[in-house]
C-alpha cells in the first residue's frame, strides 16, 4: 500500500518536473510568468519587508515603554512618516534648485565650449577638417534626443499608470503589514501547524531551519545596509557641503545614499550624477568630488560597511558581482537589490551539502 508520505512526494517531484521543463523548454515564458506571480504578490512580498524593518520598533515599545501592541505599531508608523516627511521637507526644495542649477548653468557651459573649440579650431587644420562631421554627429544626437523625448511623452500615460500601480502597491502593503504585526504570533502558530500537518517532523525542522535562516539573513542585510547607506549619505553632505562647497549638496548626497543601496555597483552609478552636475560649472571641482567619492567608497568598502554588516552576508566580491548580474537580468532592480542575500542563503546550502558528502567519505 502507498503510504501518504510516498504521495506526497510523488506529487512533489511531478510539481518540480513540471517546473524545470516549463523552465529549459521556454526559458522566456517561465520568466515572465516568474515575473507575474512576483507582481501579483508584490504587495505581500513589500509587507513582509515592511514587516522586517517595523517589528524591532515594535518590539522595543511594547518592552521598553509597556505599550499595548496596536499603539505601539502606531507609533512606529507615525514616526516613521514624520521622518520621512521631514526628509522630503527638505529633499523637494533641493531637487527644485538642482534643476533650476542645470537649466542656469548648461547655457553657460555650452558657450564655455564653443569658445573652446572656436579657440583651438583656428590653431589646428586637422580640427577644422573635422568640424562638419563633429557638426553632423552633434546634430544626429540632437534628434536622437528629441526622438527619445517624444517617445517618452507618448508613453507618458503607462508611466502614470505605473506610478498608480506601485502607490496602490505601497499602500496595500503598508495596510497588510499593520494586520500582520498585530496578529503576527497567531499567523506564526497558524503557519507552523500547517506545516507540521503537511510534512513529517524532521522536514518541517528542516523547512522551519531554512526560514529562520533567511529571516536572519534579509533582515541584517536589509537593515545594515539601510544603516550603512544613511551613514555614507551623511558623509557625502558633509564632504559636498562644508569641504568641497558644491551646489545641490543635499541632493547629490541623497542620490549617493539612494545608489548605495544597490550591491557593489550602486556607489559607482552613485558617484556619476555628482560628478557631472560639478562638471556642469566646475571641472576642476569635479576632480576633486571624484576623489572624494574614491575615498568614501574606500572607507565604506574596508571599514564601514564590514563593521555593520558583520559576517551575516560573508560572500565573495565575485559571486556578489554574479548575483547582482543575473539577479538584475531576470528581476529588474529588485532583482538587484534582493541577489546578495539571496545568494548569501544559496551558499549556505551548498557549503552544507558538500560538507555532509565529505563527512559521509570520510566515515566510509
Amino acid at each position: 500500500m502507498i503510504s501518504r508520505d510516498n504521495i506526497k512526494y510523488c506529487i512533489l517531484v511531478v510539481f518540480i518536473s513540471l517546473i524545470m521543463f516549463k523552465a529549459i523548454n521556454s526559458p522566456y515564458t517561465f520568466i515572465l510568468g516568474i515575473n507575474s506571480v512576483i507582481k501579483f504578490l508584490s504587495p505581500f512580498l513589500l509587507a513582509i519587508l515592511i514587516c522586517l524593518l517595523v517589528n524591532p520598533i515594535v518590539m522595543f515599545l511594547e518592552k521598553n515603554l509597556k505599550l499595548p501592541r496596536i499603539l505601539s505599531i502606531l507609533t512606529s508608523y507615525i514616526m516613521i512618516f514624520f521622518i520621512i516627511g521631514l526628509g522630503l521637507n527638505f529633499l523637494v526644495p533641493a531637487v527644485i534648485d538642482t534643476l533650476n542649477t542645470i537649466i542656469i548653468e548648461i547655457p553657460s557651459s555650452i558657450n564655455s565650449i564653443n569658445k573652446f573649440i572656436d579657440v583651438y579650431m583656428s590653431r589646428f587644420e586637422l580640427l577644422q577638417t573635422l568640424l562638419p562631421h563633429i557638426q553632423k554627429n552633434l546634430d544626429l544626437l540632437l534628434n536622437n534626443l528629441i526622438s527619445i523625448l517624444s517617445k517618452f511623452s507618448s508613453n507618458i500615460f503607462l508611466y502614470i499608470l505605473s506610478v498608480t500601480s506601485l502607490l496602490f502597491n505601497t499602500i496595500m502593503g503598508i495596510i497588510l503589514s499593520i494586520y500582520i504585526l498585530f496578529d503576527k504570533e497567531k499567523i506564526l502558530i497558524k503557519l507552523k501547524n500547517l506545516l507540521y500537518s503537511t510534512f513529517s517532523r524532521k522536514k518541517s525542522k528542516k523547512i522551519l531551519e531554512f526560514f529562520f535562516i533567511s529571516n536572519r539573513i534579509f533582515y541584517h542585510y536589509i537593515v545594515g545596509k539601510l544603516i550603512d547607506s544613511i551613514i555614507i549619505g551623511i558623509l557625502a553632505f558633509i564632504g559636498f557641503e562644508f569641504v568641497l562647497n558644491i551646489k545641490s549638496s543635499l541632493f547629490l548626497s541623497f542620490i549617493v545614499f539612494l545608489t548605495n543601496m544597490i550591491p557593489y555597483f550602486g556607489p559607482f552609478i552613485g558617484a556619476i550624477f555628482p560628478i557631472i552636475m560639478t562638471l556642469v560649472y566646475s571641472p576642476i571641482k569635479s576632480l576633486w568630488v571624484a576623489l572624494f567619492l574614491l575615498i568614501l567608497q574606500q572607507i565604506d568598502g574596508n571599514f564601514i560597511g564590514p563593521k555593520i554588516m558583520g559576517d551575516y552576508v560573508g560572500i565573495s566580491p565575485l559571486l556578489i558581482i554574479c548575483a547582482v548580474l543575473i539577479g538584475g537580468s531576470l528581476f529588474g532592480l529588485v532583482g538587484v537589490f534582493l541577489s546578495v542575500p539571496i545568494a548569501a542563503i544559496v551558499k549556505i546550502y551548498v557549503d552544507k551539502y558538500i560538507d555532509s558528502n565529505l563527512n559521509i567519505e570520510e566515515s566510509e
